[in-house]
């Protein structure tokens, strides 16, 4: 059975800019587009005006991308556990987030939290209205690599999103300490052996691998000014303490989609 990419929306601005985005990782995917909306709201005013907000995106699909298969799914329940079950059957789910007006920087809502740090799979968060029209030309995909353990799951969602585009992928791995040239090269020779099988699956895709040192949040965010995508992971076995430090910083700060990929 074909798992689709699925978009949380509540008619909110930045959540149809997520479906968009969504409808166009679909199409990336070749997998159907599922529009997930929670209908627990007790306000029949504010669940009109978001059906009808729900309506005008999906028919925007439809234009956008006439081949693709959208089906919108109202759903009762908590907005939190309606999200994290259609992450449980879909390749991707996609939330939104508000811009912070004046400022470098986003805002993300206690339910977005909730799901990123509990979702069973990838979930990408995309910026109102900082979004593209489409996959921005030539523009790498970004991955931050946990230097104890960058998780094969990361590493193979970000090669699959390179493929997919055409474009490069840039890996980063941050240290917080400067280290001998005896140890860099070490690193160095470490990185080059965990992205070898990634590389062999992914022939075409371009590696620009960066070993840095200093803050790996701002490294990220600032790799990431030129990104198409960022993709950074999360301990799936931890997931009372939710995304970490530097997951929760790009994720308020980047103004690129950014994908958390559960990984052991």
């Amino acid at each position: 059975m074909t798992r689709p990419v699925s978009a949380g929306v509540d008619g909110s601005p930045e959540s149809l800019a997520a479906a968009v985005w969504a409808g166009q990782e679909a199409v990336l995917r070749r997998v159907p587009l599922h529009i997930v909306h929670a209908d627990g709201g007790p306000d029949p005013a504010q669940r009109d005006w978001a059906a009808a907000r729900i309506e005008a995106v999906w028919q925007e699909l439809g234009t956008a991308h006439p081949g693709l298969p959208v089906e919108v799914r109202q759903e009762s329940g908590a907005p939190a556990e309606v999200l994290l079950a259609a992450a449980g059957r879909s390749e991707l789910l996609v939330l939104g987030s508000r811009a912070l007006a004046g400022q470098q920087g986003f805002l993300l809502g206690p339910v977005s939290l909730s799901v990123l740090g509990r979702a069973p799979g990838p979930v990408t968060v995309v910026h109102e209205p900082e979004v593209p029209p489409g996959p921005a030309a030539g523009r790498p995909v970004l991955v931050g690599l946990d230097p104890q353990g960058p998780g094969e799951d990361v590493l193979a969602f970000a090669f699959a999103a390179a493929a997919r585009r055409g474009v490069a992928l840039r890996v980063v791995r941050v240290r917080r300490t400067e280290q001998s040239t005896g140890l860099v090269c070490g690193e160095a020779e470490a990185l080059a052996e965990t992205l070898r099988a990634h590389r062999e699956h992914w022939p075409a895709v371009e590696v620009d691998e960066w070993l840095l040192t200093g803050s790996p949040a701002q490294h990220l965010l600032t790799a990431a000014e030129d990104a198409d995508l960022l993709v950074v992971g999360r301990h799936e076995h931890r997931p009372a303490l939710g995304v970490g430090p530097v997951t929760h910083a790009v994720l308020h700060h980047a103004r690129c989609p950014v994908a958390v990929v559960p990984h052991s």
